[in-house]
């Protein structure tokens, strides 16, 4: 008996493992919210690089949830004439899956972060696009921000081509 015992719970072991990884699976599909591409520009425009790939995506989706502060509108100002100073590194514009059940496949520009040289000030412009309904001016829907080191150092990685 208590073999029989043994071997079932050995069994129902792997079953266990693969339920947990696919509630992990779900839950990184859900925290991903439609983001489904990522393109960086270098500074003078040039593709550099397209992610696709789920991990970064995801990591890149977290990156919105932490460090970007969004200061006050002096400070706003302030950030926004010192990065006008500054040369732009990186344009990255991220995708996202329509929400629309009916759609030609085509994704939607989503925002566009612009990373600077030498600096931890970031643009953020959310598209218009995004805003069902109604038109909002783009100076209500573009923010200067600042990141931590790590989250600049990611930011710059996505820049960076395998291979």
């Amino acid at each position: 008996m208590k073999k029989r015992t043994y071997m079932l719970a050995l069994s129902l072991l792997p079953v266990l493992f693969l339920a947990g990884c696919a509630l992990n699976k779900d839950s990184k599909e859900k925290d991903l919210q439609r983001l489904s591409q990522i393109e960086i520009y270098s500074g003078d425009g040039e593709l550099v690089n397209t992610i696709e790939d789920e991990n970064i995506l995801y990591q890149f989706r977290q990156l919105d949830d932490t460090d970007t502060s969004f200061e006050s509108d002096s400070e706003q100002e302030e950030l926004k004439n010192t990065a006008e100073s500054l040369a732009v590194l990186y344009t990255i514009i991220s995708y996202k899956k329509p929400a629309a059940v009916y759609n030609d496949g085509a994704l939607e520009k989503e925002m566009e972060i612009t990373v600077y040289e030498n600096s931890n000030i970031i643009k953020e412009q959310i598209s218009p696009d995004n805003i069902k309904g109604t038109s909002v001016p783009e100076e209500y829907l573009t923010f200067y921000g600042t990141v931590s080191e790590e989250d600049r150092e990611f930011l710059l990685s996505l820049g960076e081509v395998d291979g």
